[in-house]
């Protein structure tokens, strides 16, 4: 850590950390969620469970936190007003491209904190996602304040729709042999983020920082406690988290027998035995 950073609020460095993240990997955070080995099951998962909740077309949509507009860009296409806002300048100027490609215009893309959502009125909006914010937000004040921001913007009945990591999967982290840097010092550090959930690879250039994770039993308690009524959770990758990386080649070589696990694990995403699979897990409420 430089002297600078010493120095520096530890609210405002851990900002400047994740923005520094996203700016180098804004191509690769987009292509993400087409990756078999990382993200494609998710979206296919997420999709199919907020269309399953979303009111109808054309409702207004906010996606906090949404980076270069996977989600927002797809229900624009459907017809949502939807409105993107983000820490990352960078992930906001690749979203306006990415939509301007695909003819799904947005209501706006904005720079902004899922703590501070003061531009926007109280009820603004029909649904909210917030598929990112609370990965990076480690402290719980800020936490509470996203969480009590998400509420203010969201009209009364509306949806919303949250990711959380999924602290288990230290343990996947820490048996994981295809991570190159592992030493006794980073051992050290997979432990303290198993315990305390607080991810902190101190700025070792390419990794996922600074970041937390709940454990599945306290996401619901969590979000209820900023005045949400639990829907459901939902495992991000269902139950193929550690399988999902030959999903590509499975759809190659068995075109039909995908397409059915695909409708299976969309339909088993819910099941309380499985939650605890997922890297991610979402979160879908009601505003009373």
């Amino acid at each position: 850590m430089t002297t600078e950073e010493q120095t520096e609020d530890p609210r405002e460095r851990g900002l400047r950390r994740v923005k520094r993240f996203y700016s180098i990997s804004a191509e690769r955070e987009w292509n993400r969620l087409d990756q078999p080995v990382d993200g494609r099951l998710e979206f296919i998962v997420h999709k199919a469970w907020i269309s399953k909740f979303l009111p109808p077309a054309p409702a207004r949509v906010l996606d906090i936190g949404g980076g270069p507009g996977r989600y927002s860009i797809w229900l624009a296409e459907q017809g949502y007003q939807v409105t993107l806002a983000d820490l990352s300048p960078d992930l906001l100027e690749l979203a306006k491209e990415k939509a301007a490609e695909a003819g799904g215009a947005l209501v706006g893309a904005r720079e902004m904190n899922a703590t501070d959502l003061s531009r926007f009125a109280n009820g603004s909006f029909d649904a909210v996602l917030c598929m990112g914010p609370f990965y990076h937000l480690v402290e719980e004040a800020d936490r509470k304040q996203a969480l009590s921001e998400l509420h203010r913007v969201l009209k009364p009945g509306g949806r919303v729709f949250a990711a959380f990591l999924n602290r288990f999967q230290t343990l996947r982290v820490a048996v994981n042999q295809d991570i190159p840097f592992f030493t006794p010092y980073t051992a050290d550090m997979i432990k303290s983020y198993h315990y305390t959930g607080v991810l902190d690879w101190q700025g070792i250039p390419g990794t996922f920082n600074l970041a937390y994770l709940f454990w599945p039993k306290d996401i619901a308690p969590f979000m209820e406690s900023g005045g949400f009524e639990t829907t459901d959770l939902v495992a991000s990758q269902s139950n193929a988290a550690d399988v999902q990386k030959h999903l590509a080649l499975f759809a190659e070589r068995q075109s039909e027998l995908y397409e059915w696990a695909i409708a299976e694990f969309i339909d088993q995403a819910n099941e309380p035995s499985i939650l605890g699979s997922g890297y991610h897990i979402l979160y879908i409420g009601r505003k009373p």
